[in-house]
């Protein structure tokens, strides 16, 4: 019997692992307070010894550790988060976070799986039936989630789209204010224990891993070790860009992204001022929670079926409803109504948008502003009334495609440079890998491509460049030979360095080594 399959025998663990955000699970009576660092650390012994060493002897010998592209803890981190299942029910943060879908799913990407997927799980188990809300989830790309406790979890439940991981390095300063030390998921109070990024994988297993909704852990699930949330924690704060802008110093080429640019920083819109250089911060370099109203306007198949309100941050550990979350003076909702505000320069190309997948294009999410909805919310009270005319929404839309093009274009690039010495040292011995970094490029290049390509007349010398790389990165994601893959990635790098160019100037990023791994 392996050291895995006895844990899961071991359901007597179960107390001492009831996790602070969501409650206890059925049948447990553990403190609900207990930090998860010490939750774990008898259980995590054995845990650490089959997961951990196994992903810092895979990492050991990776060519991308090897050639000195990504740092063995990012790497072991990945191995962690794409593949170690931690006992459960077969899926893996890549399940709801792939690599080649911006690190998030929708309704597109959803379709394309499998039914074998193990996302489908709540189709796949009769154990697991309640764990999703199957045509939510394939048809809005809107996930199950007991924030606010899961001593009920088919009843006690809000249903949220996938937030990506671009970023995130950037985005979870909650500047000393009291409750998590950091902001993660939508509400900004995503993560079990003391609420850091490194807690979130915790939580992650607890919710999502389980093969019952009585989480028992040992049974259900295997909880990560303090070693591995750092190895993980690692790796998710080096995917995409490790850098702000000043978008004083951005200049664009497209004059309607250019007056987008203007309008953005003008104060009367008020759109610099939560998402300060198209960032997720104020000026203060803070993530600020906000009640924007936005829950006023879900998806009507939501009121259709009855689904709980999200009340968003708060109201963990609570009996009853204390907010009314659609202003019709019925407490309806666990929460404040504040949610986590999202970075901005990733947004074009990770719709639908909120936590609800409420609006399609960016355009729309812009819209949203000039509604009643956020005009009447607490955010839109505490400001001067936002009144875009549709060129100006359009403008402001033509401005954060260019920044999300820009930034598509350099993790292509960097991705490129990533493989370059891979394949000089491995040839033909790393093949498989080499081609999936060069995909992976692909998928970016294709993004910026769609971003762009979206609305009428914006940057087409940018298009036709990013049509050139295109071409060379789907040959050499497929050559069979080491030479043709090389001639193909470094014709591919040019297109793509003369795509970005075109769009502007001052839209530099820097690429963590974690966006180099799948």
């Amino acid at each position: 019997m392996s050291k895995r399959s006895r844990l899961r025998e071991w359901g007597t663990v179960s107390s001492a692992l009831c996790l602070s955000l969501w409650g206890c699970s059925a049948g447990s009576s553990g403190s609900a307070e207990s930090a998860p660092d010490a939750e774990v650390a008898e259980l995590g012994q054995v845990s650490q010894a089959v997961n951990l060493s196994a992903a810092t002897q895979t990492c050991s010998q990776d060519p991308r550790v090897v050639q000195g592209v990504v740092a063995q803890n990012v790497c072991v981190g990945a191995e962690l988060f794409f593949r170690d299942q931690f006992g459960g029910n077969g899926r893996s943060c890549g399940s709801c976070h792939p690599a080649d879908n911006n690190y998030t799913i929708d309704p597109a990407f959803i379709a394309q799986l499998p039914g074998s997927d193990p996302l489908f799980v709540a189709e796949q188990s009769p154990a697991l039936a309640q764990l999703e809300r199957p045509a939510l989830m394939r048809n809005f790309g809107l996930i199950l989630e007991n924030v606010d406790g899961a001593e009920n979890p088919s009843q006690k439940f809000t249903m949220r789209s996938v937030p990506h991981c671009l970023g995130l390095s950037l985005s979870i300063n909650s500047g000393g204010a009291p409750g998590p030390l950091e902001r993660t998921g939508w509400s900004g109070d995503g993560a079990p224990g003391q609420g850091r990024l490194k807690d979130f994988q915790t939580g992650a297993v607890f919710q999502h891993y389980t093969k019952s909704l009585a989480r028992t852990s040992g049974t259900d699930f295997i909880p990560p070790t303090s070693a591995e949330l750092d190895a993980i924690d690692a790796f998710l704060k080096t995917i995409g860009r490790e850098n702000e802008l000043n978008l004083q110093n951005v200049t664009l080429s497209d004059s309607g992204a250019a007056t987008g640019r203007t309008l953005f920083l003008d104060t009367n819109n008020r759109c610099n001022g939560c998402h300060s250089n198209a960032g997720a911060n104020l000026g203060n370099g803070v993530n600020q929670l906000f009640d924007t109203g936005v829950e006023k306007v879900r998806i009507a198949t939501l009121d259709a079926q009855a689904i709980p309100r999200d009340g968003g941050a708060g109201g963990q550990g609570l009996a009853s409803f204390d907010h009314d979350a659609n202003g019709d003076g019925t407490l309806d909702s666990f929460g404040d109504g504040r949610f986590n505000t999202p970075p901005l320069i990733e947004a074009a190309d990770t719709g639908p948008f909120f936590h609800s997948n409420a609006f399609g294009t960016i355009e729309q999410a812009i819209a949203f502003y000039n509604t009643q909805a956020f005009a009447q919310s607490p955010a839109g009270l505490a400001g001067p009334t936002i009144n875009l005319s549709a060129t100006q929404v359009a403008n402001i839309g033509r401005f954060l495609r260019v920044l999300n093009a820009a930034l598509n274009a350099q993790m292509a690039i960097a991705r490129i440079d990533a493989v370059l010495p891979v394949i000089d040292a491995d040839k033909n011995q790393s093949r498989a890998l080499q081609q999936e970094l060069l995909r992976l490029a692909l998928v970016e290049t294709d993004d910026a491509l769609e971003v762009l390509s979206a609305v009428s007349g914006l940057n087409s010398s940018a298009q036709s460049s990013l049509g050139s790389a295109q071409a060379s990165l789907q040959a050499g994601s497929t050559q069979a030979s080491p030479v043709q893959r090389t001639r193909s990635a470094e014709d591919a790098r040019v297109q793509l360095v003369n795509a970005n160019a075109s769009l502007g100037t001052g839209m530099t990023f820097l690429i963590g080594d974690g966006t180099f791994m799948f």
